[in-house]
């Protein structure tokens, strides 16, 4: 029969052992803790660095992770819970399908395309994960291929119709000048020979915006001097104004700007067109500012007004071929400003901010040499 105290020996054994494994069993237990930590901290790195935005939502519809993508779509830090606009903005952008027009803090706008999907467990539902994507770049490229396109067929037709009108136009022109002449001064014949002269003219400088809009010819480049192209810009502009002086249009060109490979005239065209618009803006007369400056890397050509501006509304589209808010716009005048640009390899920007005379801020940006 053992004694008591080998009894007692192994029961204190069998609590040394039993005490060992629980604490090899602790430590794994840490080890596999420390793991999962890891684990969780590394894919919380791997959410927040994906730039699409992920948001999760747990099987009540509250937002139970977000990642700073997403975030920075709301315009929300991610700390402070979500205020009654973020989560309508929330709710917008996971219903936004296909595509989705937002608009940022910056005044931008962005384009968000959004996919969502449920969350299951063991086959019932948990939740649901929504992957937002910024599709603002590839609605950008595909507008411009659309824009592209339309040009191209815009092309065909002004060619056509060019073709067809010029000639019968020029015989309507020279007959009604010559009835103008022969007509009596200050007869009622005369003025509205005057006026078919004139109509005439005007079709005529419709058409030649139609074909300088759509022809994507090589350009005819010379060396450029800043100043003596917005002299004669405003030149240009400001001719055959009926009483000028009701506006002051004021230039300034860096002394630094330097000359640079453009072509001279479709570049006038483009500046030329920004005054007229400018002046157009104020019918009762006002103020006009013209200035080249230097960048990094280009010459900025900025034409400044006193009008109304622009409406937040039409801000995207005036550039837009045919886009016009006057009843007796074409619409051609800075769609025609952005295509010279853009022949350069360069672009033109309405500003956002309120313009220093109070009016539309618009600016042509050409690089030394061109990207195209």
């Amino acid at each position: 029969m053992r004694s008591f105290a080998e009894v007692s020996a192994g029961l204190i054994e069998s609590y040394q052992a039993i005490e060992r494994r629980a604490q090899r069993v602790e430590n794994e237990l840490a080890a596999k803790v420390a793991e999962l930590d890891e684990l969780s901290r590394h894919l919380e790195a791997i959410l927040q660095a994906l730039p699409s935005g992920v948001i999760v939502r747990d099987r009540d519809g509250r937002v139970a992770r977000i990642n700073r993508a997403a975030c920075e779509l709301v315009g929300i830090d991610g700390s402070n819970g979500f205020g009654d606009g973020s989560a309508a903005r929330l709710a917008a952008i996971e219903a936004a399908g296909d595509g989705l027009e937002l608009a940022c803090a910056d005044g931008s706008m962005r384009v968000v395309a959004c996919k969502r999907s449920p969350i299951e467990s063991h086959g019932t539902r948990v939740g649901t994960v929504a992957i937002v994507d910024d599709r603002t770049e590839f609605a950008r490229l595909s507008a411009k291929l659309h824009a592209q396109e339309k040009l191209a067929a815009l092309g065909n037709v002004a060619s056509g119709i060019a073709h067809e009108l010029r000639n019968p136009m020029n015989a309507i022109q020279g007959f009604a000048a010559l009835l103008e002449k022969r007509l009596g001064e200050g007869t009622r014949e005369r003025e509205l020979a005057a006026r078919i002269v004139e109509g005439v003219q005007r079709a005529d400088r419709v058409l030649g915006s139609m074909l300088t809009l759509a022809r994507t010819d090589a350009l005819r480049r010379e060396r450029v001097v800043a100043s003596e192209l917005v002299t004669d810009a405003i030149r240009e502009a400001t001719l055959g104004l009926e009483r000028p002086e009701r506006w002051r249009v004021s230039r300034s060109v860096d002394a630094a700007a330097p000359t640079f490979d453009a072509d001279y005239v479709k570049l006038r065209q483009a500046l030329r067109n920004l005054i007229a618009n400018a002046i157009q803006a104020q019918p009762d007369g006002g103020a006009v500012h013209v200035d080249a400056t230097v960048g990094v890397d280009e010459v900025r050509l900025r034409v400044t007004d006193a009008g109304p501006g622009v409406p937040k509304e039409h801000a995207a589209r005036v550039l837009e071929p045919f886009f016009t808010s006057r009843a007796d716009g074409t619409g051609l005048g800075l769609a025609l400003v952005n295509t010279i640009a853009v022949l350069h390899g360069g672009r033109v920007e309405l500003s956002s901010q309120p313009a220093p005379l109070g009016g539309a801020d618009f600016c042509i940006s050409i690089p030394f040499q061109s990207k195209s």
